[in-house]
């Protein structure tokens, strides 16, 4: 452990990064890459990570936080305020977020409700990660509904059945390979590889929910050509009404994120398209919009 308590790094010249010298500024290395890295002993607070962090939270919050609460805290303060605007933030997405993931798998509906709520309270008695939002997302449920598709698993309580028992299965695994400190394998994952898996999924999941965009009822796919396919033979079915409301919707919300990403006041004035739009923050106009943004 000692070897990694603290390491020196210089900036070259000619190159304009950081190279090790045993001459030059002096680096400690974060807490958290010394518990993964540096072969500490096991302790069992560790797999119940709120006798750790919560006392450390009352800490800050009377304001009488040590110098080991402020380094385990990182560079995001703890807020009680922040914290509360952000689990009503995600508790009003995340409802109707896993209702649509409970489609997507093709489970029933009341799936999607149950999974949104369980996740969260598990998490917040056994994670480590503080900024992490945990619960189904989009691959989880494309991969879900195909895993059930491949043991043939057509009826609502069958599927609902496997998809339980597939995530006990899952949560096991996961439980073993944490207890092992086995994350570390993340570390060699090519980012090329990952961004093209989640692009190739993205296509795979937009052209899978097109049905429900447009009104149309066809069933249940192995391959994505078999799905685009499908579409294409049923748009004169298209249900206008659902069409134009769901692609309104879908607008309104890429206008929306965009508006968000536009910058500062400045940024925004020089936009063609956002300087006709409120770009004072103090604004009761600007914040209304960033609200529903």
């Amino acid at each position: 452990m000692a070897e990694i308590e603290q390491f020196e790094v210089e900036q070259d010249p000619e190159a304009g990064m950081e190279s090790p010298k045993t001459e030059g500024e002096v680096k400690p290395v974060p807490p958290e890459w010394k518990e993964v890295y540096g072969g500490s002993k096991f302790a069992v607070s560790s797999l119940f990570p709120p006798f750790t962090w919560l006392p450390a939270y009352v800490r800050y919050a009377k304001g009488t936080a040590t110098s080991g609460d402020i380094e385990r805290m990182g560079e995001l303060p703890y807020s009680m305020k922040g914290d509360l605007i952000a689990g009503l933030t995600v508790g009003l997405m995340l409802v109707p977020q896993c209702l649509a993931f409970a489609l997507l798998a093709g489970l029933p509906i009341r799936a999607g409700l149950y999974s949104s709520f369980a996740p969260l309270v598990i998490y917040a008695l056994l994670g480590t990660l503080r900024q992490l939002q945990v619960g189904p997302t989009a691959l989880i449920s494309l991969l879900t509904g195909q895993a059930l598709d491949a043991v043939n698993l057509l009826g609502d309580e069958e599927r609902l059945s496997g998809a339980c028992t597939l995530a006990l299965l899952v949560g096991l695994v996961s439980l073993l390979l944490g207890v092992l400190r086995f994350g570390f394998v993340v570390d060699f994952m090519s980012h090329s590889v990952m961004s093209s898996f989640c692009t190739a999924s993205g296509v795979i999941i937009a052209t899978s929910q097109l049905k429900h965009a447009l009104g149309i009822s066809i069933k249940r796919h192995k391959y994505w050509w078999q799905t685009a396919y499908d579409l294409c033979k049923h748009l004169p079915e298209i249900d206008a009404a659902t069409a134009v409301l769901g692609f309104t919707l879908l607008a309104m919300l890429t206008f929306f994120k965009k508006w968000k990403q536009a910058g500062n006041e400045a940024k925004r004035s020089k936009s063609l398209i956002w300087r006709f739009f409120p770009k004072n923050k103090d604004s009761c106009a600007f914040k209304s919009m960033k609200m529903c943004a």
